[in-house]
Order: structure tokens, then C-alpha cells, then sequence
């Protein structure tokens, strides 16, 4: 009897020890396959102090103005959202602002700023903070890299090609906290852009403090297809 109970014992111990290990190994794969790959995208020190700005139009309901995000925003964040939460699980998703509402303080925490300088508040004082060290501008219905500008294309009323913009770099009005920017020449541009960082933002070739330009083909449906690099800067350099 004595003999037996050894025996199951060891077989439990057994699988004990292979529970733990099969855990742990699939701990480490999740570290490695996820969430490094998801804060080289980020490179936010937490997701504790990260807060989302989208951009604040205003509709009329006859009785007030009701303050809204684009479309564009919305989709670029649900584009964005898996990486995110891959990379911090202290990411609080309540702190996502209009970038009329945002509260003054939080213009120096880490900002991921979506949509561009016309309607939000924020993406104009963030870019206009960074303008020196950025290798284009916006205005005059383009997005103008260096000397060359960039539009997308529209047929029969409806966008059928959109370029968006990306940087990714330290908080001008904090250079202990980081911003990333998410803009485009209409709203498809903008989920381009995101689409090209979720997708591309881990890259170890990639630097950390990045300007990109990318352009993508816009669908009937609105879908945007794989976004494509036009141009490129090392901010840091």
C-alpha cells in the first residue's frame, strides 16, 4: 500500500510540476509575443497616466450644442485599443477626453491625441509646441512634408485614396511623458494612420521618437486597406 500511495503521489507531483511549467511557459511566450512587442509601440513608462484625446465637434439639437468625437477617431481607437491593453492592464479607458474637455493638467501627462489641429484643441497645441522638430506641417488642405504636399484623392464625392500622419515622440509641455499623434488629410487618413502603428508601431527598426507618413486606398465601404510609408523621420536625430 505503502508502495502505491508513493507512486500516485509522485505521478500527482508529477503533473503538478508540468501545470507549473506549461504556465510560466505560457506567461513568458505572452510576454515576449504581446506585450514587449505592444510597449515598443507605446513606449509609455505605464498606462496609468495615459489619456486619450479625440477630436470635439459640436451638433445642434435645436436646444444646446452637443459635443461629439469624428468617426474617424472612433474607429482609429478601436483600431489601437488591443495594443493598448496589451501593453498596460493599467490602462484606465474612462480617461478618454474630448479635447475640449480635457483637463489643463493632463496636457502634461502621456497623451495618445487623435485626429488633427482643426478640431481638436489639443493636437493644435501639441503640434504647434513640436513645430521645429517636425519635418511637416498642416494647412492649405494638405499635409505638407518638406518642400512636397500630400492629399488624398476623392472621386464622385467619395474619398477613394487618404494619407495620414503619425508621430511619436516626448511631451513638448512635459519631456518626462510621451505623445503620440494620429491625424490624417480626412478621417480615413486617420485610421490609416492607426492601422500603420497598430501594425508596424513594434518594430525594432522603427525609432523611438518617429515622424511617418503613410497613405492607403479607401474602399467603397469605407474600408482602409494596408497602409503604405510615403516618408519617414527619426525625430531624435
Amino acid at each position: 500500500m505503502d508502495s502505491i500511495a508513493g507512486a500516485v503521489g509522485s505521478q500527482i507531483f508529477s503533473a503538478v510540476v508540468a501545470a507549473v511549467v506549461t504556465g510560466i511557459g505560457g506567461l513568458v511566450r505572452w510576454f515576449v509575443v504581446k506585450r514587449l512587442p505592444a510597449r515598443r509601440t507605446w513606449r509609455y513608462s505605464t498606462g496609468g497616466e495615459v489619456s486619450i484625446v479625440l477630436d470635439t465637434s459640436h451638433i445642434d439639437t435645436g436646444r444646446y450644442q452637443r459635443p461629439v468625437a469624428g468617426l474617424g477617431q472612433v474607429r482609429a481607437l478601436s483600431v489601437l485599443i488591443p495594443t493598448l491593453t496589451h501593453a498596460y492592464r493599467d490602462l484606465d479607458l474612462e480617461k478618454v477626453r474630448l479635447s475640449a474637455h480635457l483637463p489643463g493638467h493632463e496636457m502634461e501627462h502621456d497623451l495618445l491625441v487623435l485626429g488633427g489641429p482643426k478640431n481638436n484643441e489639443v493636437a493644435d497645441r501639441i503640434l504647434d509646441a513640436m513645430a521645429e522638430m517636425l519635418p511637416f506641417r498642416l494647412g492649405g488642405g494638405a499635409i505638407t512634408w518638406e518642400d512636397t504636399a500630400y492629399t488624398g484623392d476623392a472621386t464622385d464625392g467619395e474619398v477613394v485614396r487618404d494619407c495620414g500622419y503619425i508621430v511619436r515622440a516626448p511631451n513638448p509641455l512635459n519631456p518626462n511623458r510621451r505623445v503620440v499623434l494620429i491625424g490624417g488629410w480626412s478621417t480615413f487618413g486617420t485610421v490609416a494612420a492607426a492601422r500603420w502603428l497598430a501594425e508596424n508601431g513594434a518594430s525594432r527598426s522603427l525609432a523611438a521618437d518617429v515622424a511617418v507618413l503613410v497613405e492607403a486606398s479607401v474602399l467603397r465601404d469605407g474600408h482602409v486597406s494596408t497602409p503604405q510609408v510615403l516618408r519617414q523621420a527619426d525625430l531624435s536625430a
